[in-house]
Parts: C-alpha cells; sequence; structure tokens
C-alpha cells in the first residue's frame, strides 16, 4: 500500500562540465528545459571550467545570450526602449545618473562620447 517517493534527481555543476566537454551545448540546453539543470549549476559549470583553461567560448555565448551576465536588478534596456531613472547624490557630491550601458554595447574600457544639451544627454560609443 505504501509507495516509495520518487527520488528527485539532480544534475551537479560537474554532471554540466562532462556533458558540454563530451557533446557540446545541447545537452546543456535540454538540461535546463527539461529543469534538471538550474542556472546558477549552469554558471558554476562554466566558471570551474574558465578557471581549468577549457575552451568555452560557445558555452559563454550561450549562457550570456539566454540568461544575461546575471546582474541583480531590472534587466538592462533594449535599444530604443525608453526608462525612468532618478537622480542620486552622495553627501555633499553633485547629482548624477547610473545608467546601463550595455544596451548601446558598451562595456568597461570603451570610450564614450557624452553631449550635454538642454534637456536631455546623448551618449555614443566612438
Amino acid at each position: 500500500m505504501s509507495e516509495k517517493r520518487k527520488r528527485r534527481g539532480t544534475i551537479s555543476f560537474k554532471d554540466v562540465q562532462i556533458a558540454y566537454l563530451c557533446s557540446g551545448i545541447t545537452p546543456i540546453e535540454n538540461m535546463v528545459q527539461e529543469r534538471l539543470a538550474s542556472v546558477n549549476t549552469v554558471k558554476r559549470a562554466l566558471n570551474h571550467l574558465k578557471t581549468n583553461g577549457s575552451p568555452v567560448d560557445s558555452l559563454e555565448k550561450w549562457f550570456s545570450e539566454n540568461f544575461g551576465n546575471g546582474t541583480r536588478g531590472r534587466a538592462a534596456p533594449e535599444p530604443g526602449q525608453e526608462r525612468i531613472y532618478r537622480a542620486q547624490q552622495i553627501k555633499t557630491s553633485g547629482t548624477f545618473l547610473r545608467l546601463p550601458l550595455t544596451a548601446l554595447a558598451i562595456s568597461k574600457g570603451d570610450v564614450v562620447t557624452v553631449k550635454f544639451e538642454k534637456d536631455r544627454i546623448v551618449v555614443k560609443k566612438v
């Protein structure tokens, strides 16, 4: 009368690493789609593979396309999307804005031009 409980199968980050090294991205896509592997498990596997010096370009690209870079807060705006931001101020410094620049494909170290007009600020990648 008593039925045996079905154990929940979990996939570790090592399982994800082995699947990627043996068969590429396809099995990882299936694991995530079937909810056998979490996003954190895949991210952990990716980080360990990078640390070990394994070639992870395709996995890294797939991960960033599907799950982004994992930043906290709301998602980065898409090109052409309009957002409202509040001006910030820390103690006695001047007011400033924190703007996500990933929508403009700007990363750390890139050079941008900023044009201050009467009622708007225009940021362009050089």
